[in-house]
């Protein structure tokens, strides 16, 4: 055998489906004593213990400290193994890509971020994240790599592995992509290939800030604004398995065209290229934000939308006016979506969430004076989650886990 190198091994699939329930629990719940794990699972400990043997053999679970005594021996705590296993995530989204390297409990250990821009071909992009893949596997050393996941944007063929036709990408070329396939025979590594943001939504529910919950929402408001929904515990598939369900939820049925065929969607006033629309027909050239990105008022992209949300923040100008005009549309949406899916947490993350603490907090409070069914305050709203701008490459590597342990929530 090779060593210090990683290098793939299956060692989930060949696990029977009562030793990858115990391994799930651990992994989803935390570590815990084997009293802990049998009533939890409803077993005897006799079984447990048969179950858990091809884990411990496998070095997927092990003891890592002693509980509380309640007299006599203090009970050894199990948890699952941080430092032999590995999986690969990543993002490729319009404004930036991200590839990184998780343990499987989804902690990140190495990441490489990359803006994406007009030289950003599919060519170009996959070639940066292979070469990273090829030296953070030699980097690392000793320890097996269990897969890949891919989040990205749509639409996808999931079963082929392909990204289809995607829009507002700034280079050319990225219609009917391969991914998987090319993934998959450079790295000589099993791939996964979902929407970004349901690897996203699931990362939060089972491994951050929706531990627990049966229900949740999670939008990534970017140049698009995408949408994962586990609802009961079960991922939400949508039609064609598009990511932008939400964004085309129509909130003024005479309102602006949208390139979908309708009137008033969402994105058409609340993402990205939306507001940057409407700060060019609102301000003058004088009014524009100062910086190094600035246009004419008439040009397609006449500041960065970093610079849009630098203003905003910092004084009361048209700048600020357009982004809070965006962010009650968008609140107002997401009051309409609650209301239909009734979640327990609603992530809001993306470039614009994360770079606009302003926006967060308007569309947030406009959701709520449109949601008196929540009159305990039992929703929770989050900016950003527990994996900020990582969620979707740490939600591609879930997706591998939860490949493996749970594929009826995949759907």
């Amino acid at each position: 055998m090779r060593t210090g190198v990683l290098i793939y091994k299956d060692v989930l699939s060949s696990l029977s489906p009562e030793a990858k329930k115990i391994l799930g629990l651990i992994l989803h719940k935390g570590g815990m004593t084997k009293s802990q794990l049998a009533k939890v699972a409803g077993l005897k400990l006799t079984t447990l213990n048969r179950m858990m043997l091809p884990l411990e053999k496998e070095d997927l679970i092990l003891p890592t400290e002693t509980g509380e005594s309640t007299g006599g021996r203090k009970p050894v705590i199990y948890d699952v193994n941080p430092r032999r296993y590995y999986v690969i995530g990543i993002d490729i989204s319009r404004l930036y890509s991200q590839v990184v390297l998780t343990n499987l409990k989804m902690e990140l250990l190495e990441k490489d971020r990359f803006d994406m821009d007009r030289n950003s071909s599919p060519q170009a992009t996959l070639n940066r994240i292979l070469d990273w893949i090829g030296r953070i596997m030699e980097k690392r050393g000793h320890g097996y790599v269990i897969g890949v996941g891919i989040g990205t944007v749509g639409p996808l063929d999931r079963q082929s592995g392909i990204i289809l036709n995607p829009e507002n990408f700034e280079a050319q070329g990225w219609e009917n992509i391969p991914l998987k396939a090319i993934v998959e025979e450079r790295t000589g590594l099993p791939v996964i290939i979902d929407n970004g943001a349901n690897g996203a939504v699931l990362a939060e529910t089972r491994y951050g800030s929706g531990k627990g919950m049966k229900s949740v929402i999670y939008l990534n408001c970017g140049v698009g604004i995408r949408t994962g929904v586990i609802s009961s515990g079960t991922l939400v598939r949508t039609i064609n398995d598009a990511d932008d369900t939400f964004a085309h939820m129509v909130i003024d049925v005479n309102g602006k065209p949208c390139h979908c065929g309708n009137q008033g969607c969402v994105e058409r006033y609340s993402s990205i290229y939306a507001i940057m629309e409407a700060l060019a027909e609102e301000m003058t050239p004088e009014e524009m934000p100062q910086g190094k990105d600035r246009r004419n008022h008439k040009a397609d992209r006449p500041v960065s939308y970093l610079e849009l949300c630098r203003e905003a923040e910092e004084s009361d100008t048209t700048a600020r006016k357009v982004l809070e005009n965006a962010a009650v549309r968008m609140g107002t949406g997401l009051a309409n979506f609650i209301q239909l899916l009734n979640p327990g947490l609603v992530v809001l993350s993306g470039p614009l969430i994360l770079h606009s603490q302003l926006f967060y907090e308007v569309c947030v409070e406009a959701a709520k004076r449109r949601r008196p069914w929540d009159k305990g305050g039992h929703l929770v709203f989050s900016r950003g989650g527990a994996f900020e701008e990582n969620a979707i490459s740490i939600g591609a590597a879930a997706l591998v886990m939860e490949h493996y342990l749970e594929p009826e929530t995949l759907g």
